[in-house]
């Protein structure tokens, strides 16, 4: 059974991104367990107490009224739902609540409109911070079946290609197909081009697979060519976490993709150690996503 911890604020971008979770996780069994934290702010230490049990009474009431709403339609009986609300920082609780239980994705929506594209929102700290997979799905995501999924990623910086399981089980149970984009610079050398993800492609045996190339010195735009001029229903990359000073510098391009999604992002987290052995006779690394 899946374990899928699910966001809300009650807006309607998290609304979305529920209903996309419910239908691309319809075939499986799978645990949804509704999230919403809220910040109290108290006139005083005396009201506190007071403060605490309103706020707490009202997160409750809101999110069994939601929990009511999305699952008006009949729900498969392999589908179970649970709730639970936290008085803290979304980014913080859900990075607590990994640490006592397994979850095998988040999953939240995305509006572009919090913070900065500099530090982040929600949708980019949750990346960053939490050790499992992320689903992002921005407000406009249409809801229909998953069939084409696009592994955009740096090839050499993945360190285990068991991470990607989740990922290939999801595509051979819809019968998706799953291309590998490399988005490479003018000058880089061509050789060897075709067999950039040949390793990958072997791994996803069970799934219909192809490659795709773009030269573009710009990744975040290579990547924004290629949704423009195909259809694509979930963009897939493997983020590593880096320093302060990459998202001062803006290097992470997974953060960037997360922060205004055109299409549902998923980041499948790949725990840092050892890399996985490639032969260079056997693939092309550009080494330039994050």
């Amino acid at each position: 059974m899946k374990k899928i911890l699910l966001l809300t604020d009650f807006s309607e971008a998290s609304k979305k991104a529920i209903h996309f979770a419910q239908a691309m996780f319809s075939d499986v069994s799978a645990e949804f367990q509704l999230l919403h934290t809220y910040i109290v702010e108290t006139d005083g230490p005396y009201g506190a107490a007071i403060f605490f049990l309103e706020a707490e009474k009202k997160a409750k009431q809101e999110l069994n009224r939601l929990l009511a709403e999305v699952t008006t339609q009949p729900v498969p009986d392999y589908h179970k739902y649970t709730t639970r609300t936290y008085p803290s920082t979304t980014v913080g609780t859900v990075e607590w609540i990994l640490t006592q239980e397994h979850f095998d994705y988040v999953v939240l929506g995305a509006t572009g409109t919090g913070n900065t594209e500099l530090f982040g929102s929600v949708a980019t700290g949750i990346i960053r911070n939490v050790k499992t997979n992320v689903l992002v799905v921005p407000e406009t995501a249409p809801i229909r079946p998953i069939r084409t999924v696009v592994l955009a990623t740096d090839y050499q910086s993945v360190n285990h290609l068991h991470s990607l399981r989740p990922l290939k089980d999801m595509l051979t149970g819809k019968g998706a197909k799953l291309t590998f984009l490399t988005i490479q610079g003018p000058d880089e050398p061509t050789a060897g081009m075709a067999q950039t993800s040949r390793p990958f492609a072997h791994y996803f045996d069970t799934v219909n697979t192809d490659s795709y190339f773009i030269r573009n010195d710009d990744v975040e735009k290579g990547i924004d060519e290629y949704l423009t001029t195909h259809q694509v229903d979930l963009l897939v990359t493997v983020p590593h976490h880096r320093s302060l000073l990459d998202i001062i510098t803006g290097r992470s391009i997974t953060r960037k993709l997360a922060y205004k999604p055109r299409i549902p992002l998923l980041t499948v987290y790949d725990p840092e150690g050892l890399p996985i052995v490639i032969e260079k006779q056997d693939v092309y690394l550009a080494g330039r996503f994050s």
